[in-house]
């Protein structure tokens, strides 16, 4: 990708780009707010917000965690929020990662475990992240045979689908969604408008535009490494083949078909999961301008690819 490339992808970057939403949420007062509209029967007050877009180890061998946002309050409350574009299929290991290194923060030395923080992971996905066709889901452990017993361990997850036009939510949360999928909202709402100021504010900061800039070209530094690695195994598994003899030479051949096997079918599953995704918009009485601007903004497509799932979805509704 140029470097022309990047800017454009910096200019068109909102909300659901991930280092745009950890940039925006830095201003306390904005993510006090988004806090209070996805907790309301909380009273959070005086919070802090510790960590954005940094990685934390809880050992040297273990795994780091990232957090978008990372926040504490004055109850010693611990907050992660993700915004999660891509759908990986991994969201439940994903959140017992999460909560478990912010738990790590809940306990204090010394301290009886009844009296651990709570913490709360929050995701915004841009997809129905266990497709049961909800806005929103509250994710809590409990006793199977007694799902009304309280089973009290201090944590919560909450997974928002971002794309739902179910409307399930309160009024004022239902707005921060609707801004995130680049819907048509009421600009009455203060908030809102300190989103769209804070964004402009973000967007025009040359120090997190380098930023990006970096992050970006260094990610697809990574990206090329792992193609080219991935290229110099293929090329090694065939030399090697011709050298150990027909028999082995054809086990490698088995081998990488069945990962080229497995690569097609993941592409295959996205492509019906994309599909699906338009169906259901258009089905909920989105136009084509509604439905191709959503894949453009929010799933990165590009407008040949976007027109194509819908021309495509269209036929299959016929």
């Amino acid at each position: 990708m140029a470097k022309s490339n990047l800017e454009k992808r910096w200019e068109e970057a909102g909300l659901t780009d991930d280092f745009i939403f950890s940039k925006v949420f830095l201003d306390p007062q904005i993510t006090l707010e988004l806090l209070r509209r996805i907790f309301p029967e909380l009273v959070i007050k005086d919070i802090k917000v510790l960590n954005s877009q940094q990685e934390i180890k809880s050992t040297y061998d273990a795994k780091s965690v990232r957090f978008d946002i990372y926040i504490e309050d004055r109850d010693n409350n611990h907050y992660d929020i993700e915004m999660q574009v891509a759908d990986h299929h991994n969201l439940p290991q994903r959140n017992r990662f999460y909560q478990s290194s912010l738990s790590t923060a809940a306990y204090t030395k010394g301290q009886n475990y009844s009296q651990a923080d709570n913490t709360f992971v929050i995701f915004f996905c841009c997809f129905d992240p266990f497709g049961l066709g909800e806005q929103r889901y509250k994710v809590k452990r409990g006793i199977e045979a007694y799902p009304n017993y309280p089973y009290q361990d201090s944590e919560q997850t909450l997974f928002f689908d971002i794309t739902s036009l179910q409307k399930t939510v309160g009024p004022k949360l239902q707005r921060v969604l609707d801004l995130l999928a680049n819907r048509k909202l009421d600009e009455d709402d203060d908030f809102i408008i300190k989103l769209r100021q804070r964004i402009c504010f973000v967007k025009q900061n040359r120090k997190w535009r380098k930023e990006y800039m970096q992050r970006s070209l260094y990610e697809m530094d990574i990206e090329n490494e792992r193609n080219e690695a991935v290229r110099e195994g293929h090329e090694l598994g065939r030399q090697q083949g011709l050298k150990e003899g027909r028999h082995e030479g054809h086990e490698q051949g088995l081998k990488e078909g069945r990962e080229q096997g497995r690569e097609d079918g993941r592409k295959e599953g996205q492509a019906k999961e994309r599909l699906s995704l338009v169906t259901d918009l258009i089905q909920s009485g989105q136009n084509q301008a509604q439905v191709e601007n959503f894949l453009i903004n929010i799933r990165k497509m590009d407008p040949s690819q976007a027109t194509q799932y819908y021309q495509e979805a269209l036929r299959l509704l016929k």
